[in-house]
C-alpha cells in the first residue's frame, strides 16, 4: 500500500494543481450562462481546454528538469519520463482543441470569419496563441512522425521554450476570465513563469551550472562484434548503488557530445567506472572509436531498479546487453544468505558477455546461480521454465532488464502464474 501511494503521489499532485483553475472557473459564473446554447457551450469547452492545457504545459516544463529530486519523487527515472511524455501529449491535445471549440461561434457567422480566426492577423493576442499552437504542432510532429537523429531532436526540443513564451503572451493579453479574475490570473501566470524559468534553465543554462562528474577514458575493451566496455577514471569518487544508470557525454572528435543513458556495470567499490555499450544506432556505433584519454562527464546516478528489501529470494533476468546492471549487482555480492538466480538470455552463445566472470562469481557463492540461455538452441526463455529451474516463484522478487518486448512479455507471463505486480521490477527507459 505504501509503495502504491508513493508511486501515484506525483500524478495526484499534478492533477490537483491542474484542476484548481478549472474549479475556480466553474465558480465565476452560473452554469446556465456557461452552457446556454451551442455557442456558449463550445466557448466554455474552449476555455476549459485552454486553462487545463496551459497548466499541463507549465507543469510539464517544471518537471522537465532531470535531477535526483524528481528521480526520487517519481520512484525512478522511467516513471519520470513516462509522466513527462503523457503530460506533453495531453497538453498538446487540449491546446489543439482550445481554438477548435472557440471557432464554432465564428462558423455561425461565416466560414470566412472562422478561417480568419485561425490565422495570424492584426489581433496581437490572438496571433500569439496561433503561433504557439502551430509551433507545438511542428515540434511534436518532428518528435512523433520524423525519424531524426537524437541530437537533432534534442536541439529542436529547445524551441518548445520559445513556443511557451508565445503562449504566455497570449494568456496575458487575451480578454478572458484569466484577465478578469485576479486569483485565476495570478495562479496561471505563477505556474507559467515557473515553467518558463525551469524550461529555460534546462534548455540553455544547465550546461553552465551543473555538478556533473568529470572523468577520462582509461580503457576500451571490445567484448564481441557489437558490445564495447568502456572503463573511465573519475576525478572524484562517484557514489551509486548497483542497478543504477548514468547519463554520459564524451568530448572527443570521434563522437557527438550529447548525453546518453547507460547502466553502471562496475561495482560501487571499484576505483574505475565501467559501462558496456551495444552498437544499436548512429551514436553507439561510434563508441568503439573513442580514444584513451578522452574527457567525459557523468550526470547521475539515477534509478530505483534494485532498491528493494533484501533477504527474499531473487530472480534476475537479463536480455542481451541488459546484463550490465546485473553485472554491477553481481560484482557487489559478498556473503549472501538468500537465493539469487541469474538468467542471461541471448540468441547465440557467441553473444554472451561477462559469462566467465559471472560463472566465477557463482562458483564462489553457493546461493548465487547463473543460467546462460541461448534461444536459438533452447527456444525463448519463458516464465514457466524459470519457475521450474528456480523451484517456484512464491514471494520472489523478479528483476528484468533487456529489450522492451522481452520485459513486457515476461511480466505478462509471471502475472499469469500468480506473481504479484509489486514483485516484478524493471525500468522501461526510453528517451523519445
Amino acid at each position: 500500500m505504501k509503495n502504491y501511494l508513493k508511486k501515484n503521489l506525483p500524478i495526484t499532485i499534478i492533477a490537483i494543481l491542474a484542476l484548481v483553475p478549472i474549479i475556480r472557473w466553474f465558480c465565476l459564473e452560473q452554469m446556465s450562462f456557461r452552457f446556454f446554447d451551442l455557442n456558449s457551450t463550445s466557448t466554455s469547452f474552449g476555455q476549459i481546454t485552454g486553462l487545463l492545457g496551459m497548466m499541463l504545459f507549465s507543469l510539464n516544463l517544471i518537471i522537465s528538469n532531470r535531477n535526483k529530486f524528481f528521480d526520487d519523487f517519481f520512484s525512478g527515472m522511467d516513471h519520470f519520463y513516462d509522466t513527462h511524455k503523457w503530460l506533453g501529449q495531453m497538453a498538446f491535445s487540449l491546446l489543439l482543441f482550445h481554438p477548435i471549440f472557440l471557432v464554432v461561434k465564428y462558423l455561425s457567422v461565416s466560414v470566412h470569419d472562422a478561417a480568419f480566426f485561425l490565422i495570424p492577423s492584426g489581433n496581437f493576442a490572438n496571433t500569439m496563441g496561433i503561433v504557439a499552437l502551430f509551433g507545438m504542432i511542428l515540434l511534436l510532429g518532428i518528435t512523433l512522425y520524423l525519424k531524426i537523429k537524437y541530437h537533432i531532436w534534442r536541439f529542436s526540443h529547445k524551441f518548445m521554450v520559445l513556443v511557451f513564451c508565445f503562449a504566455i503572451l497570449h494568456v496575458i493579453l487575451i480578454s478572458s476570465d484569466v484577465s478578469r479574475d485576479l486569483f485565476l490570473r495570478y495562479y496561471i501566470l505563477l505556474f507559467a513563469f515557473i515553467g518558463l524559468v525551469f524550461g529555460f534553465y534546462r534548455s540553455f543554462l544547465r550546461i553552465f551550472f551543473n555538478n556533473d562528474y568529470e572523468l577520462k577514458v582509461k580503457r576500451l575493451t571490445i567484448l564481441n562484434n557489437s558490445v564495447t566496455e568502456i572503463e573511465l577514471t573519475p576525478k572524484e569518487k562517484i557514489y551509486f548503488i548497483p542497478g543504477q544508470f548514468l547519463f554520459i557525454r564524451f568530448f572527443g572528435k570521434e563522437i557527438s557530445s550529447e548525453p546518453h543513458p547507460f547502466s553502471f556495470s562496475s561495482a560501487p567499490g571499484e576505483s574505475s567506472v565501467k559501462i558496456a555499450i551495444k552498437s544499436l544506432g548512429d551514436y553507439t556505433s561510434k563508441v568503439k572509436n573513442i580514444k584513451k584519454g578522452t574527457k567525459a562527464k557523468i550526470e547521475g546516478p539515477y534509478g530505483k531498479f534494485y532498491e528493494v528489501e533484501k533477504g527474499k529470494k531473487e530472480i534476475w533476468i537479463a536480455g542481451g546487453v541488459g546484463i550490465t546492471p546485473f553485472l554491477s549487482m553481481a560484482r557487489s555480492l559478498e556473503e549472501i544468505t538468500n537465493q539469487i538466480d541469474l538468467y542471461y538470455t541471448v540468441v547465440e552463445k557467441k553473444e554472451l558477455i561477462f559469462s566467465e566472470e559471472l560463472q566465477w562469481i557463482a562458483d564462489r557463492n553457493k546461493n548465487f546461480r547463473f543460467f546462460p540461455w541461448h534461444s536459438r538452441e533452447n527456444g525463448y526463455l519463458n516464465a514457466l521454465k524459470i519457475k521450474e529451474l528456480s523451484s517456484g516463484l512464491l514471494d520472489a522478487d523478479i528483476f528484468i532488464c533487456g529489450p522492451l518486448s522481452l520485459m513486457r512479455a515476461l511480466k505478462k507471463q509471471f502475472i499469469s502464474l500468480g506473481v504479484e505486480k509489486k514483485n516484478i521490477h524493471f525500468e522501461e527507459f526510453n528517451l523519445l
